[in-house]
């Protein structure tokens, strides 16, 4: 029953993936409460780098020197720069954005699903420990119960982070 359980879980995801790369969206975990309500840290949110264009109050993720940072639009100038601010905020960022360095439109936000990659982030050596005690105490294949482990931490390290 269990097995079965796992087995479906795990399928259901790798079509949601598949899913996800054939729209072309790409996924990043918000690291801040920048965003809140709307956004919270921890939440998985995909971003269409393929927008043709962005709307007033949309939530965009952008390119910074900081990293990519997520927050909503405010106004728009005839010049192609945006204003942005988080919804936590009082205050919008100081410096207008141009419009070549907005990587998308957020499309769909999954709220706590980024929460592996937040804690690989943040607690990295507690996490490989957990594991590779985790794979020592499972009983039988223990060498593909660590490779498995191993490729699981290091898929989830992979993933993009933005500051919400």
């Amino acid at each position: 029953m269990i097995r079965r359980l796992l087995l479906g879980a795990a399928v259901s995801a790798i079509l949601f993936a598949v899913g996800v790369a054939g729209l072309g969206w790409k996924p990043y975990v918000v690291m801040s409460e920048s965003m809140t309500p709307a956004i919270h840290r921890g939440d998985l949110i995909l971003v269409d780098p393929n927008a043709k264009s962005v709307a007033q109050y949309e939530i965009v993720t952008y390119n910074d020197p900081r990293g990519p940072i997520t927050h909503r639009v405010i106004s728009q100038a005839n010049n192609g720069t945006l204003m942005l601010k988080g919804d936590a905020s009082p205050q919008p960022e100081p410096a207008a954005v141009d419009r070549k360095r907005v990587v998308g439109p957020v499309r769909l936000i999954l709220p706590h699903v980024g929460w592996p990659v937040m804690q690989v982030r943040t607690h990295p050596v507690k996490i490989a420990a957990g594991a590779l005690l985790l794979a020592l105490l499972i009983p039988g294949r223990r060498i593909l119960g660590l490779l498995l482990l191993g490729a699981l931490v290091a898929a989830v390290a992979l993933v993009p982070t933005t500051i919400g």
